[in-house]
């Protein structure tokens, strides 16, 4: 689909300089961005299928969702726990799953993402071919982090081997290289973090993507019992045990880095590994506050996430800008360099580039992917118009979102699915799922 976004009031291009535009126009054609410049220009030039009229809104890149996990939207609402407690219940509901829960899940999930502006998605699950279609039918940009495990924790012994480290990380790549189809669909290397997945998996995970050309995602820190559990098993935190290994660098994210000391950050930043951030999950688990803006500092490129709708309970990224600001300055004291447009850069660019190092996602600029989301100025969380990126972040947010573009396509018109069909199937499909699931 040709579209031209014609005459945006402002536009938020998330570029290098960060350029801020005005009474400008974008020429999308191919699912890339072809053009910015003045209307009566672009229209000379071009024949767009579709024009939007953008002049009482502002255009900013689609968001993008450093670490989430689709199937969890199942679970909302049902435990209310801390994170090792948590994370057993949720283990066992998930051991109840099929292909249709699954699918029906990941679904909702990107669909509620997608209305809140989100167009990419960093999804971690072990049964990634119904998340796969899921993605497909909605049109959302999916990295998927194929989920690997190879212990588990027992009463008796602490741990047991419940799988065998090459034989997973072989089977994830197979599915990785084969089903990488397009554009909008690209799968990474995903060993869950320790203690779920050994020091073993981890290197051997690590020694495959790069044979192979994969990116990683991990957690690592979310917790202080992972941290005192790796100091008592290797002396050493959990970031001084990846690094031993050979599993940081550039091609790695990890997610949440709640309890990282001044050492472990330093380390991340010499391998220059990547920071999925998800303030409002760490402290719905009590986890903690992240030290974020430290990273920041360091020079890690971090992004954000909203974690798994069990532990969040939103997929919202607008809310988790305005969470980042809030505890960072509730953390470290104010300090106006944690502001909007920090938060903004977290949610599309630094994302963008923690997946795509190519620079064309995260950002509005020829050449780029055409993943828009277009927000109405006129609303009254939006007013008075004097500081729109404030007001977006700090009152606007996810109900100032009208219309979404991912990939050239307009996926959401005036607030609403464009594909209604798909719309109403997927809540009944979901409804019939969630209650057998909850009976199961």
């Amino acid at each position: 689909m040709n579209i031209l976004i014609e005459n945006a009031g402002i536009v938020f291009t998330q570029n290098d300089k960060r350029e801020v535009l005005r009474d400008t126009s974008i020429y999308i054609s191919g699912g890339i961005i072809k053009e910015i410049g003045k209307s009566s220009l672009l229209k000379e030039k071009y024949t767009p299928d579709l024009v939007l009229d953008a002049s009482k809104m502002a255009v900013l890149p689609g968001l993008v969702n450093l670490h989430t996990h689709s199937v969890q939207v199942l679970l909302r609402g049902r435990f209310d726990e801390p994170l090792m407690n948590w994370l057993r219940l949720v283990d066992l509901e998930y051991e109840k799953l099929d292909d249709v829960d699954v699918r029906a899940a990941a679904r909702l999930t990107f669909i509620e993402g997608l209305l809140c502006g989100t167009t990419t998605f960093l999804d971690m699950e072990g049964n990634v071919e119904p998340i796969v279609s899921a993605a497909r039918e909605v049109g959302i940009r999916l990295y998927e982090a194929i989920a690997l495990v190879d212990t588990a924790e027992t009463g008796v012994s602490g741990f047991t081997r419940v799988a065998d480290p090459e034989e997973e990380v072989k089977k994830a790549s197979k599915v990785a290289r084969e089903k990488m189809a397009t554009g909008q669909l690209n799968f990474l290397l995903g060993p869950v973090g320790f203690p779920s997945s050994s020091p073993e998996l981890l290197r051997i995970a690590s020694e495959e993507a790069r044979k192979n050309g994969l990116k990683l995602h991990a957690h690592l820190s979310e917790s202080m019992v992972n941290e005192e559990l790796s100091r008592k098993m290797f002396g050493v935190s959990e970031t001084g045990m990846l690094e031993k290994i050979g599993f940081l660098g550039p091609d790695v994210i990890v997610a949440h880095g709640v309890n990282l000391d001044p050492i472990d950050i330093q380390v991340l930043a010499k391998h220059g590994v990547n920071v999925a951030h998800c303030p409002t999950s760490n402290a719905k688990l009590g986890n903690g506050i992240a030290p974020a803006l430290k990273m920041i500092n360091q020079g890690l490129n971090v992004g954000l996430g909203t974690d798994g709708a069990a532990s969040n309970d939103s997929l919202d990224l607008f809310s988790e800008m305005k969470t980042f600001i809030l505890m960072q300055r509730a953390r470290e004291g104010f300090d106006r360099r944690v502001n909007a447009q920090l938060a903004l850069d977290m949610a599309t660019r630094n994302g963008g580039l923690a997946l795509d190092s190519s620079g064309k996602l995260g950002v509005i600029s020829p050449g780029a992917y055409a993943d828009l989301v277009l927000v109405d100025l006129t609303l009254p969380s939006m007013l008075p118009s004097e500081n729109v990126l404030d007001n977006l972040v700090f009152s606007g947010g996810c109900r100032a979102v009208r219309h979404v573009i991912v990939n050239g396509e307009l996926l959401v018109y005036d607030g609403r699915l464009r594909n209604e069909e798909l719309y109403s199937r997927a809540l009944e499909e979901f409804n019939e799922v969630a209650k057998r699931v909850s009976y199961k």
